[in-house]
């Protein structure tokens, strides 16, 4: 057994070899308290060392659990909207797509009252977007704010336009950008989408919402994303709690017909912490194509799709459909009225002409918005014209839109074509919201 008295008694002496006094030794009881202690730890764990190896993995293994645990919970706090909400005296910042602050415009918003409602829409004005008179490179887009009403007595609508606002950026792919194609709210927020950069902007409100402006939250690239051409965004819609946002559903082909690429088949999923997936949609594009009657070499271009949670069928509003092969000369007169019903999975279709008055075919469906409060029945949608455009060339080309509201449904149309006065201009998308809306103190 350890004993803490002296290896030497009191009338022995060190032997002759040894260069430590008596009072230096660490044999003596006069050593220092730490030295002595020092000497019985080391003593003890000689002779228990296996059991303290034990004792110290298995406190360290608990600690492991237990930190993990706290940085589980941690996260599970952050990225649950239940436990978010349930937080008291907390703010919900979103953090999406690295924003600060969460978004504050509501489609609840957007209703004036039972049969009145507040939309905007914004312009793809293609290469008349750059500002010709900044130094610096600089591009632009129309928001136009506007309220469509119903009639109770008739169930009839009438449009509205207010005083647009010009949007402006400087991010561009190759001297052009801000050619927005969809206006889309997401997690509150106001979203914008230009066709030419991939971006995905954030509209927000400044001066009391008097005026508004732009915020790059992602940009996307197109296909499977191993590329650095910018997406080209022509659509976008939310299901699930997650957005939906797609291209024209056409491939990329040559003169002669043959098959570029197919990058404009791919979707991207986005959640609302900001995380993406890409999906190919080969598949659902094609089925809509068949239905058609648009089977290859045949074409249809999407630029109008939206899921309704209320009738459970994905909505397509096909700008152009075709049974030929791609012409670009011939294309800008290949204008649809179609309105395709699709159920989720896309096995069955339902294929309905919009029954308006005149059918011309250099209007096509460029947008819709399913209006609040009609259980996703009825919808406010633009056909948009773009006449002897191919070439680019401006001093030639004619743009303009028109603004329709109809019966997903029947097909009944409940307003006919309006077009957007003053403005020979292709608004690409639509969105019930209050632009009106003030931002808030931070």
């Amino acid at each position: 057994m350890y004993s803490a008295a002296p290896a030497w008694s009191s009338n022995s002496a060190p032997s002759s070899g040894n260069s430590l006094m008596r009072s230096e030794s660490m044999a003596y009881a006069n050593a220092s308290p730490a030295s002595t202690l020092w000497s019985r730890l080391s003593y003890f764990l000689r002779l228990n060392f296996h059991a303290v190896c034990a004792l110290a993995a298995f406190v360290g293994f608990v600690l492991f659990l237990s930190s993990s645990t706290v940085y589980t919970n941690s996260v599970e706090y952050r990225y649950s909207p239940s436990l978010r909400a349930n937080a008291p005296n907390k703010t919900p910042f979103e953090h999406f797509g690295g924003a600060a602050h969460a978004g504050y415009f509501h489609t609840e918003g957007s209703i004036i009252d039972e049969h009145s409602f507040r939309f905007a829409a914004v312009t793809d004005l293609d290469q008349l977007s750059r500002v010709t008179e900044s130094k610096k490179p600089v591009f632009q887009s129309f928001l136009l704010p506007g309220k469509l009403s119903r009639d109770p007595s008739t169930g009839k609508y009438a449009i509205e336009f207010e005083q647009e606002r010009i949007l402006t950026s400087q991010h561009n792919e190759a001297g052009r950008g801000m050619e927005l194609s969809e206006l889309t709210l997401y997690q509150n927020r106001l979203l914008t989408f230009d066709d030419r950069t991939g971006t995905v902007f954030e509209v927000l409100s400044k001066d009391g919402g008097k005026d508004s402006y732009v915020a790059p939250r992602f940009v996307i690239t197109e296909g499977e994303g191993d590329t650095d051409k910018g997406m080209k965004w022509e659509w976008a819609t939310v299901k699930n709690n997650e957005l939906y946002m797609g291209s024209m559903g056409k491939e990329y082909t040559r003169p002669d017909g043959s098959v570029a690429n197919t990058n404009n088949l791919w979707i991207a999923v986005l959640n609302d912490r900001g995380e993406f997936r890409r999906e190919d949609w080969s598949e659902e594009f094609n089925f809509v194509r068949k239905e058609l009657g648009a089977a290859s070499p045949g074409y249809i271009i999407n630029e109008a799709i939206l899921w309704s949670d209320a009738l459970k069928r994905w909505v397509f509003l096909p700008r152009r459909v075709s049974s030929e092969k791609y012409d670009e000369n011939e294309d800008e007169r290949k204008g649809s009225n179609k309105v395709v019903l699709v159920d989720e999975n896309f096995t069955k279709a339902t294929v309905m002409d919009i029954k308006m008055k005149e059918i011309d075919p250099l209007h096509g469906f460029s947008t819709l918005a399913f209006v609040p409060g009609t259980n996703d029945r009825h919808a406010l949608a633009i056909r948009t014209v773009e006449e002897n455009c191919v070439g680019g060339e401006e001093d030639v080309c004619k743009q303009r839109s028109y603004f329709i509201v109809f019966d997903v449904l029947t097909g009944e149309v409940l307003m006919d074509e309006v077009i957007v006065p003053g403005h020979e201009i292709k608004f690409e998308g639509v969105e019930f919201v209050d632009v009106y809306t003030s931002e808030p103190t931070y």
